[in-house]
């Protein structure tokens, strides 16, 4: 099959330039393994985000009394709030696959591997086209030292199907401090190892500090200088 353009990636690179295209008369499709719409929808911003909510109504629930409310200690079920979760993202992978068919953009799922400059095999399928876009994206790391393949990434996060009564948050950059903080919120213990002296070290260092207080102040446990 021939096109004027394909992306490999249904990720926002990927899709917004093969919708992109579209809209000026191209013919273009998408290729993609995974759910549709890349890390922030499936791995990151917006299942995140529904942790972040649960994360906050526990926090206010432990506030509730010094405004005079008597609440009863929380009971969280895990199972529950994946499972909603998981659900939502599901409804926005079939939103992006519907966009796609409303802009006449062929989706093909699958691995695409170059066959020459212009073509491209998936599934056994080989689509050329005269403009070939990588917008794979990237994959989590996991250090490698003794050990290391025994931990989960943030990937891993969100496949976890109960909530661990203590977890390990090796890292100091956004991502980390994040998921640290919705774990200690919704009442697991939680200790961070630090490579160096602080979190967000990319940041301001009133904000670093600010919330390495209030990591501690909220009971968590934090190593610094940990190799």
């Amino acid at each position: 099959m021939k096109y004027d353009v394909i992306a490999i990636g249904g990720g926002s690179g990927g899709l917004a330039a093969a919708q992109r295209a579209a809209l000026h008369g191209a013919r273009a499709a998408v290729i993609e393994y995974g759910p549709l719409g890349g890390t922030c929808v499936n791995v990151g911003c917006v299942p995140k985000k529904v942790m972040w909510y649960a994360a906050d109504i526990a926090h206010a629930l432990h506030d509730a009394a010094g405004y005079g409310m008597t609440v009863q200690k929380p009971d969280l079920d895990w199972g529950h709030l994946k499972t909603g979760r998981d659900e939502y993202v599901q409804r926005l992978n079939n939103i992006y696959l519907n966009n796609l068919r409303s802009k006449s953009v062929d989706y093909f799922a699958g691995t695409g591997r170059f066959v020459d400059a212009h073509t491209v095999e998936v599934n056994g399928e080989q689509l050329q086209a005269g403009h070939i876009i990588v917008a794979t994206g990237g994959h989590p790391m996991r250090p490698d030292i003794p050990g290391g393949e025994l931990g989960i990434t943030s990937d891993g996060f969100f496949e976890l199907v109960s909530q661990p009564c203590r977890i390990a948050v090796v890292g100091s950059g956004y991502i980390a401090v994040e998921l640290g903080g919705m774990f200690n919120a919704l009442g697991t213990d939680v200790h961070h190892f630090i490579r160096k002296d602080a979190v967000l070290r990319n940041f301001d260092p009133m904000l670093s500090n600010i919330l390495m207080d209030s990591m501690i102040e909220q009971g968590m446990q934090l190593s610094t200088r940990a190799i």
